[in-house]
């Protein structure tokens, strides 16, 4: 909670940060009441490189933001997108005296989270995933079931430790205290993924500035996140070495001519380029088939790393693509011919969370959304129910997501 009445996110990328502040109510809706948006600086491929430049422009962001809405702002959630991230999923299995009880649930839910992490790494995300009453019955609440033996699974994501303590120090030197670190992709899926989405087997891919992130959801819950070093930056690099041009004017070419597949242009035209401060010009054609191949190495690169995790079968419902670069002409049918699936650009979920509609259908803000919506990792306290004598048993403790 920031303050005493808000919920704060910042959504810190390669090329901007967006800051959303919003309102809750008892039922879980939000209702956004400041946004602000700003260039960013520091970051690199979705790293952070340095300190000093982030914490400038986030302590300028901080500052207009606050005015503006006449906020104090306190605390914060915010995203990380690290390459050197890893994902497993951890088992636990106890065997059942008749009927399942929170000591159980205790019990097993340790059990399936016992994996040590190297001393450079921690764990960001233990994500629950089902449970599986006598080794077949699969269920999202064993409490008071009888049963024989009690299984469970859950998803740790760690990253590195330095990214971390870096991220934490950057909104300690902005005045700002850290509620929540999630990671870029999982918090995007909060925004734009329904849970018939992540049931029927879907890859959400967010296309950044510097890096392309992916998280592939079914119906046991989150299988895989990972993150590959090639993002929008790299299109626009090809383009400026195509053409010989500045990386501001290739990226202007993307921005106002670009289509991802070119076999969906209608005609071919030519288009006013600067070259060494001196006007040329270039065929649409040609730009296109530039920034197709830069594309099309992304997503091959996406695809081999889905094949190498055996994941491509579980994909059955396809992608759902973000993020800045995702906004390109005919990108859908690129993605389309790569993988042989159904592919849709990502859309708010509107079921939890309102405001401006200039911010609800912004890119910009879909990452600060879902770090909004984001509800935590594991907690044994979702399971306990209430019977006629009111709450079963008490809880000796919460394991909560941000370890």
């Amino acid at each position: 909670m920031a303050g005493n009445h808000y919920e704060a996110s910042i959504d810190i990328g390669t090329e901007k940060i967006a800051l959303l502040v919003a309102e809750k109510d008892n039922n879980g809706h939000f209702r956004i009441i400041g946004h602000n948006v700003s260039p960013s600086e520091g970051v690199r491929k979705g790293s952070l490189y340095s300190i000093d430049s982030l914490v400038r422009v986030l302590t300028k962001l901080i500052d207009q933001t606050q005015k503006s809405f006449n906020l104090k702002l306190v605390r914060t959630r915010v995203n990380i997108s690290d390459t050197h991230l890893s994902c497993s999923d951890g088992k636990g299995k106890v065997s059942i005296n008749e009927m399942v009880t929170l000591e159980d649930l205790d019990s097993v839910l340790e059990s399936a989270m016992a994996m040590s992490t190297p001393t450079n790494k921690e764990k960001l995300h233990i994500i629950k995933k089902k449970f599986i009453i006598n080794e077949t019955v699969v269920v999202d609440n064993p409490m008071e079931m009888e049963a024989e033996v009690l299984e469970s699974k859950v998803h740790i994501v760690t990253v590195s430790s330095s990214s971390i303590r870096n991220i934490e120090r950057c909104l300690e030197q902005s005045m700002l205290e850290v509620d929540k670190i999630v990671l870029n992709s999982i918090a995007k899926s909060n925004a734009l993924l329904t849970q018939e989405d992540k049931d029927s087997g879907v890859c959400l891919v967010d296309i950044g500035a510097g890096v392309t992130s992916y998280s592939v959801f079914n119906e046991e819950g989150i299988i895989r996140s990972g993150v590959i070093a090639f993002g929008g930056d790299e299109v626009t690099q090809e383009i400026a070495y195509a053409f010989d041009t500045s990386f501001e004017e290739a990226k202007r070419l993307k921005e106002n001519y670009g289509v991802a597949k070119s076999s969906t242009l209608k005609e071919d035209k030519f288009i006013n380029f600067t070259q060494d401060k001196e006007d040329h010009q270039l065929s649409s054609l040609e730009l296109s088939e530039v920034i197709e191949g830069a594309y099309r190495e992304i997503f091959t690169l996406l695809k081999d790393e889905l094949k190498h995790h055996n994941l491509e079968g579980i994909i059955k419902s396809g992608f759902i693509l973000c993020g800045g670069a995702s906004n390109i002409n005919s990108i859908e049918e690129l993605v389309r011919e790569v993988f042989s699936k159904r592919v849709k650009i990502g859309q708010i979920q509107r079921s939890r969370i309102s405001g401006l509609e200039t911010i609800l259908t912004d890119y910009k803000f879909t990452g600060a959304i879902g770090l909004l919506l984001h509800e935590g990792d594991l907690s044994k306290a979702e399971y306990v129910e209430s019977n006629n004598n009111g709450v079963i048993g008490k809880l000796k403790k919460v394991i909560v997501g941000n370890f």
